[in-house]
């Protein structure tokens, strides 16, 4: 995979006013508050994407869409959503808000065989969450719908005597933000703008039932004031490590965050008066590594480097480590039917990250891991756990 020229001469430009926004906060206080949350879509779609033949790729289609009713998110959202009004957070990014919506133009009634699974999760988070939170930013990633597919949607065949039903799918990374905290979304230098946001130029190529798309992947962020303080909040989520038997996609993920940092530190967009808090669903731990020596996201992101090595004065420090104690703070992953107990996770790749170092205390949890936390019907929230942290400057 090609790196850009320009990597070294931005990140000089960066340096500078990365330098200067270091002494901007000495001395200061205030607090924010921060969650992070992959909701899950609910649903292994890695044999949707292996399918090969349109048999294979229809039979995928269905499993995914009874995956995706099984694991119920109408009933997992109230779970998701207590676990934000429990905490209370100022702002909270979330991953994998999709949207399932399905078209039924011959009126065959097929759609509703999959009761739980086409449903609008932003809507329902929003509407679980009370009105006490706001959508800040979001950005759209992958999408099977019109116009990043030349037809209306895909077709899914249920009985091969009846008509299709066509079912639509969208992916978003969305910021909340609580109804008393004022924010705007950061205006990114995109190449490939979505939204709020921006899609990654790094990106996976696959056939999804015969049609060439692209694995969208983005960031979003937005700037917010609390107690007169001025942060930056970005959220993202990256590539998972390894797409089927390509070795070459491991290098989409470290792609992506050097795309993220690029475009963090533009000197268009970057302002040193304002602490950077980046989280999200990186897919990135902190014992991961690449062949050839080649930075990860988790150490590109905390060392202050790019994909080609071009350095950066310093990287952004892991909150968890900066919490009392030392738990391992397991994030991923649960069974895919969420039907797993106890809690599974064994890697920690939901991270929040902040620029300066907080100076003061900083309490940093994971929910959603335990037994109590199920849905009435046994699932967990999600397969990923919550992070929630509070930073003290």
């Amino acid at each position: 995979m090609k790196i850009k020229d320009n990597y070294k001469a931005k990140a000089t430009v960066a340096a500078i006013a990365l330098l200067a926004c270091g002494a901007a906060f000495a001395g200061s206080k205030a607090d924010i508050h921060v969650m992070t949350q992959n909701q899950y879509l609910g649903a292994d779609l890695g044999p949707i994407i292996a399918a090969e033949t349109p048999e294979t790729f229809n039979a995928a289609m269905i499993q995914a869409l009874i995956d995706v009713s099984n694991n119920n998110y109408p009933e997992r959202v109230q779970a998701l959503a207590e676990s934000i009004m429990d905490k209370k957070p100022h702002l909270v990014a979330l991953q994998e808000v999709f949207s399932f919506n399905c078209l039924d133009p011959q009126g065959t009634g097929q759609c509703a065989l999959f009761s739980n699974a086409f449903n609008d999760h932003l809507a329902l988070t929003i509407d679980a969450l009370g009105g006490q939170y706001e959508i800040a930013a979001q950005v759209q990633n992958l999408t099977l719908a019109p116009p990043a597919l030349p037809i209306v949607g895909i077709p899914v065949f249920l009985d091969q005597s009846a008509p299709p039903i066509i079912v639509q799918v969208i992916d978003r990374d969305v910021i909340l933000a609580r109804n008393d905290v004022a924010t705007t979304p950061v205006e990114f230098n995109c190449a490939k703008a979505s939204l709020d946001g921006c899609n990654y130029q790094a990106v996976a190529p696959v056939t999804v039932g015969g049609i060439p798309i692209n694995i969208e992947r983005g960031f979003v962020g937005v700037d917010a004031t609390i107690d007169g303080e001025d942060y930056r909040f970005i959220n993202t989520h990256l590539e998972v490590k390894l797409l089927g038997d390509n070795p070459q996609s491991a290098f989409l993920q470290p792609s992506q965050s050097t795309e993220l940092w690029l475009a963090i530190l533009d000197q268009g967009v970057f302002d040193p008066t304002k602490r950077l808090v980046v989280t999200g669903d990186f897919n990135s731990s902190p014992v991961d590594t690449l062949p050839g020596g080649v930075p990860t996201a988790y150490q590109q992101l905390t060392t202050g480097v790019l994909i080609n090595g071009t350095p950066l004065p310093f990287g952004l420090a892991d909150t968890w480590y900066l919490r009392p104690g030392n738990p391992p703070g397991f994030t991923c992953c649960e069974l895919a039917d969420l039907s797993n107990a106890p809690s599974i996770h064994d890697e920690r790749i939901d991270i929040v990250f902040a620029y300066p170092t907080p100076a003061g205390k900083v309490k940093a949890n994971v929910l959603d891991t335990e037994v109590e936390d199920k849905t009435p019907s046994g699932l967990w929230p999600s397969d990923h756990a919550s992070v929630s942290v509070e930073l003290t400057y």
